[in-house]
């Protein structure tokens, strides 16, 4: 319909007041919403104009969209040649960038400036407010205005979303109503989509750089240029570097003091992981693990590299957690109330607020691993790792490698890129050597020295890598009969015994014995499921009187097994293990040490005293002698030993 036509039904519209053919649905809509508001067709525009603090608030809210759609803006107001100016509006209307010949709009001082408001309450039927209400491009030329001013221009506007679909403003041109057409909406439209297009790339982009950002390992992307692309904050925290500043740099300008990084860098090309790096940068020592990864294009072209750094001593962190390394028990989990025992504790815990080295002594079984991790979780060094190494347990020709660590190519059968040894990975924590007693003494000699210089040279390297350690070490064992039989250094001795600790068997700690027993019946209870277990009151004094060769780990496996041989809910004397079960009074000892007995004599009194204590029980007999039944019948029919002899006097 031409200007005329719609000039026609307007002056019908709004002098009969009645809805018109030949109208397009929107616009007449908006016509009739502009009626029932009230408003005057031939009013003069009235443009509020937004000022201060509420003006700033909205230029700052569409900040970044302004940013990414002002050079599209530009470049249509030029391609289009306007008799006015493209502009962008925030999404309640408002002017927040104007761009093109702002002074040939009527009236020029206001229409398009920066805080002038489009909205339909006031200006009655335009493209601006149309695209917001409905959500879609919108296009109001000449005398489809409401307002009888307004009649001289042309808008076009289209809605602008962001990546989740919200409207974040509209895009715009305004001209005389010569000017625009249906052509120049669709071009907005192609301009609209491709702002939302640059807008969900740059959204895109600040998640990646995001999640760039919140890895805990250093990641650099250097171009085929050798330029520095991307670099996140952990790599410019490790390097002691500002990220933003090596943006654009050369990799050789960004790394110049450092040649072994830099050649590093120039092989990435290839691919590596994990290669050991030890540089001196910014003045700094620094120790890395570096990886680097090709970065290919579609048709497989290598269009940069991405470096992976991350510190030894974060890697040695990780090592140590995933292998279990870590502390478990606390002082609150060492049970007992012995005098020997309590002072045992009292000073394990003065001593865990130093870094002394400290030897702790005891028989097998007693908690001195323990103890151990008590006094790590009780030391500043808590939140370092916790390292054990049993000495007893490694192969004699593995023991300095282990400790120490190895280079490459130090030995046949040595890992590509080395590996860190067990003092390495304690760094920043407690390495505790159980059974020191049984290590080889060539092995000694190098041990000391580490604990006397704090630093350790890997196997077939050169370079001493410093390590900050607390020393823990324990034993079962006489080291000072060992020393004397020349099978313990003596300096060595008394560099890991600035601290004694000693920590009393469990046939010295008198009801301890108890005190734990009820402990380990109520957790082992626990973890099996059962409720309510109690221990017949007899068994109290036999695990009074047994020695426990095997101390608290006995005790607990012994309480374990009745556990299981339970079924009442009560444990019975016959539930543990059968070596417990003898009384004192029953003991072979007196009758083996006799002279003028024969094997055989005293093999027979052995039996018999069996059968008194388990009251002919042959199951129990034949497992405390450590024979089959077998066996046991016939050593009975040999020496004529009667079984109902003694169920007779049990019943």
């Amino acid at each position: 319909m031409v200007q005329n036509q719609i000039k026609s039904c307007w002056e019908r519209f709004v002098g009969q007041g009645i809805p018109v053919e030949g109208i397009r649905p929107e616009i007449m809509a908006s016509w009739e919403r502009c009626r029932r508001r009230g408003l005057d067709p031939f009013q003069e525009v009235r443009w509020t104009q937004l000022q201060g603090r509420e003006l700033k608030e909205r230029l700052e809210a569409s900040a970044s969209v302004v940013r990414v759609s002002r050079p599209f803006l530009e470049k249509i107001s030029g391609f289009c040649d306007l008799d006015g100016a493209a502009f962008f509006c925030d999404p309640e209307g408002c002017i927040v960038a104007a761009t093109g010949d702002l002074n040939r709009l009527s009236p020029p001082e206001t229409a398009l400036r920066v805080g002038t408001q489009w909205r339909e309450e006031e200006l009655g039927t335009n493209a601006i407010s149309l695209a917001i209400a409905e959500k879609s491009p919108s296009l109001v030329t000449g005398t489809e205005h409401y307002l009888n001013m307004m009649q001289g221009l042309s808008c076009a506007a289209a809605p602008l979303f962001d990546p989740e679909g919200e409207l974040i403003g509209v895009l715009g041109m305004a001209g005389y109503q010569r000017t625009l057409c249906f052509h120049t909406l669709a071009m907005l439209i192609a301009l609209t989509a491709a702002v939302q297009m640059e807008l969900k790339l740059e959204q895109t982009w600040d998640r990646l750089v995001s999640v760039l950002q919140s890895i805990s390992e250093g990641l650099i992307f250097i171009d085929n240029k050798g330029i520095v692309s991307q670099m996140n904050t952990v790599a410019g925290r490790i390097f002691g570097l500002d990220p933003v500043e090596c943006l654009g740099k050369p990799v050789e300008e960004v790394f110049c003091n450092s040649f072994p990084l830099l050649r590093m860098i120039k092989t990435g090309r290839e691919g590596f992981n994990d290669r050991e790096l030890a540089v001196d940068f910014q003045g700094r020592r620094l120790r890395l693990t570096v990886s680097s990864q090709p970065v290919c294009s579609k048709r497989g072209g290598v269009i940069g590299v991405v470096l992976t750094c991350r510190e030894m001593k974060s890697v040695q962190r990780l090592v140590t957690r995933m292998a279990g390394a870590q502390a478990r028990f606390e002082f609150e989990d060492l049970i007992g109330e012995d005098p020997k025992f309590t002072e045992s504790i009292g000073i394990a815990k003065r001593v865990a607020r130093t870094d002394s080295t400290l030897l702790i002594m005891g028989e097998s079984g007693t908690g001195k691993d323990l103890f151990a991790q008590a006094i790590h979780n009780a030391s500043p060094r808590r939140d370092g790792p916790f390292v054990a190494i049993n000495c007893a347990a490694l192969p004699r020709d593995l023991v300095e490698s282990e400790l120490f660590g190895y280079e490459e190519g130090a030995f046949t059968g040595a890992k590509r890129g080395g590996r860190p040894g067990k003092f390495e990975l304690a760094s920043g924590g407690t390495l505790f050597l159980d059974e020191i007693g049984d290590i080889p003494l060539e092995t000694q000699a190098s041990l000391l020295r580490v604990l006397e210089e704090k630093q350790v040279i890997r196997i077939g390297g050169h370079t001493p890598v410093p390590i900050q350690v607390r020393f823990i070490a324990a034993t079962n064992k006489d080291i000072a009969k060992l020393v004397n039989e020349g099978h313990f250094r003596l300096d060595l001795f008394h560099r890991l015994s600035v601290v004694n600790l000693f920590i009393p068997p469990l046939r010295e700690r008198g009801d301890d014995v108890l005190l734990l027993a009820r402990y380990f019946l109520r957790r082992v209870s626990g973890q099996l499921g059962y409720e309510q277990v109690v221990m017949n009151p007899s068994i109290k004094q036999v695990l009074l009187e047994y020695h426990w060769p095997g101390n608290v780990r006995e005790l607990q496996n012994a309480i374990e097994q009745a556990l299981h041989l339970a079924e009442d809910g009560t444990l019975q004397l016959e539930h543990f293990p059968a070596r417990i079960c003898v009384p004192r009074s029953h003991t072979m000892r007196p009758a083996m040490a006799e002279k003028g007995h024969s094997l055989a004599e005293v093999e027979r009194m052995a039996i018999v005293q069996a059968l008194e204590v388990y009251q002919g029980n042959v199951s129990k007999v034949a497992a405390f002698l450590g024979i089959g039944r077998t066996t046991l019948y016939r050593k009975l029919k040999r020496y004529a030993i009667e079984l109902k002899t003694f169920r007779e006097d049990a019943s």
